[in-house]
This record gives structure tokens, sequence and C-alpha cells, in this order.
């Protein structure tokens, strides 16, 4: 097998996922919340394994997977692939869902695998016109896929505050 300059087999260096940068674990859980789970009106219907599929490891979806603010009976997945449709119907029965970056994030990194911790707020507005707010924490357990990281754990908390409570922070990042 050939080896790179520090004795590291190639193919090692090659499917390594990125340490640092846009496609680095806290970075991708900014953009898992920021944008994967983002709805604007007028947008196309959310379908999970198009939307979200960067995120998860669609070929191997067994992890766990909690939050307690999922629809339905459920708060607990061992599937990605059933635990991502599970939030189909809430999205597309919303004209919009926007959210906002808090501190307390937090990162552990190694080479194949990953731990990630933000704070972050949501604001969801139903076709119906209702309107809930959130203040959320996410922890994502990140697994090295093929050179790509992969949410393989996701543990979720959510509790419901008053609209006006979140409204400066609606659109706020990370500062990394």
């Amino acid at each position: 097998m050939t080896t790179s300059k520090l004795d590291i087999p190639l193919t090692a260096v090659l499917t390594m996922s990125p340490q640092d940068g846009s496609n680095a674990p806290l970075a991708l859980h900014e953009e898992w919340i920021m944008q994967g789970w983002e709805r604007r009106h007028g947008t196309p219907a959310f379908v999970f394994t198009e939307k979200m599929g960067k995120y998860y490891d669609l070929a191997d979806p067994t992890g766990l997977f909690w939050d307690n603010f999922a629809p339905g009976d459920t708060q607990l997945f061992t599937d990605a692939t059933v635990y991502g449709p599970n939030w189909e119907g809430l999205q597309n029965a919303s004209r919009s869902i926007l959210h906002g970056m808090t501190d307390g994030h937090a990162v552990l990194l190694s080479e194949d695998v990953a731990s990630t911790a933000v704070g972050f707020v949501g604001r969801i507005e139903r076709l119906s016109g209702e309107i809930l707010a959130f203040e959320a924490r996410s922890q994502l357990g990140w697994k090295c896929v093929d050179g790509s990281w992969k949410i393989k754990h996701e543990l979720n908390y959510a509790r419901l505050v008053e609209p006006e409570a979140i409204k400066a922070m609606l659109g706020k990042r990370l500062q990394q």
C-alpha cells in the first residue's frame, strides 16, 4: 500500500472528513439548522431525503435520533429514514420556519467521530397563521463516512417561548 510522507495510508488521507471550514462538524451543525430545517414562504415541498440527505447516512441510516419537539407520538427513532420523514408534515404545513443561533456552541473532534452542541431559537408560522416560537439545544454525534460528516446520533430539546422573546435573534449566525 502506498503511504504519505507521514506514513499514513493514502486511502485514510483521501477519506478523512474535514476538520475545519464549511464542511467541518460545527459549521455543518449550523447549516443543518439555518438552511436544512428552514422554510421560506413559497419554497417547494419539504422532502427529507432531498433536502437533508447531505447530513445523514442514508445508505446506513441506523443511529439514535431523539427530539422532544418531534411531531406525533414518538420522540425516539433508530433510523434516520424514519425519523426525518416524520418532520415532513410539520414542515409542509408551515408557511415559514426561521431560526437563529444562540451562545453555547462547542465541538469535540477526532478524525472519524465528532460531537457538536449548539443553542438556537426558532419561529414556526403555520399555514393557519398560528405562530410557535421556541428556544432549543441540539447535540449531534457525527461519523466520518466516505470523507463526509454524517449525523448518527441526535439529541434535541426545545421549549416554547413567546415570539417576541426571540424576534431579535432570528437570522443570527454562530461566531466561530
